[in-house]
């Protein structure tokens, strides 16, 4: 039996769900042998357990779990630190449901603003100094991910307001990347997908290179479109 088959078995026997759904990269078609597993559980409010209790007796490193209350996220109601309508979009269009009812197959993916661009903006931008602290840690595996993750998906919020177009999978934003003038910055985007694909180191310039692309590069092009148009949808 696949490793995954038994996660669903005990996901399945600890809380009873209304549904179960794989998103992230290996839900799309740009997942590495190294991808981890994100799995949505769908549990109505009057049995719902906590991730920690979903998570007990489950002994596979690399599967990584989230409770959602049913109805709170039929309502887009979700308690995640990602930018929510980004996240909801990624999970709808993307995601696959394993067990149970075809939730998120029925939802209709939120429309984003020009603020949902620039929340996902600043939230990258953390996760930007979060490589350099991870790399002041001597942790390069963690110190790549983040890095290579803010930088890509950073990119995503300046071509989605550029291309109106919303990219899903890593390839589609470096693609689309191409097509928009990114000055001197191309160069980094295209190290950051390099060293996704594992063929490519950062260094610690690149980290801190990062960091002033995303705050002085990409920023200040979605608050000037903000300051011009106002809290527009700009991907329906």
């Amino acid at each position: 039996m696949k490793k995954i088959d038994v996660v669903l078995g005990k996901i399945i026997k600890r809380c009873n769900p209304a549904s179960i759904f794989l998103y992230g990269s290996r839900a799309r078609t740009d997942f590495l042998k190294r991808s981890d597993f994100e799995i949505g559980v769908l549990i109505p409010e009057s049995r719902y357990i906590s991730r920690a209790d979903i998570k007990k007796g489950i002994d596979a490193p690399n599967f990584n779990v989230y409770p959602f209350r049913l109805e709170d996220f039929k309502n887009g109601i979700i308690d995640t630190p990602f930018q929510k309508s980004v996240y909801l979009r990624e999970v709808i269009t993307a995601g696959k449901t394993l067990y149970g009812g075809k939730v998120i197959e029925h939802m209709k993916p939120p429309a984003i603003t020009a603020v949902d661009l620039m929340q996902d903006l600043r939230f990258n931008i953390g996760y930007a100094l979060a490589s350099i602290i991870s790399h002041r840690n001597n942790d390069p595996k963690t110190t790549s991910l983040e890095f290579y993750k803010s930088c890509l998906f950073g990119t995503r919020s300046l071509v989605a307001l550029k291309k109106r177009k919303f990219a899903l999978t890593y390839d589609e934003i470096f693609s689309l990347s191409k097509e928009i003038d990114l000055d001197v910055n191309a160069d980094l985007v295209k190290l950051a997908y390099q060293c996704r694909l594992g063929k490519i180191k950062y260094s610690e310039l690149d980290l801190f290179k990062n960091i002033s692309y995303l705050n002085k590069f990409i920023e200040p092009e979605l608050v000037k479109y903000f300051k011009k148009f106002g809290n527009k949808i700009v991907i329906r």
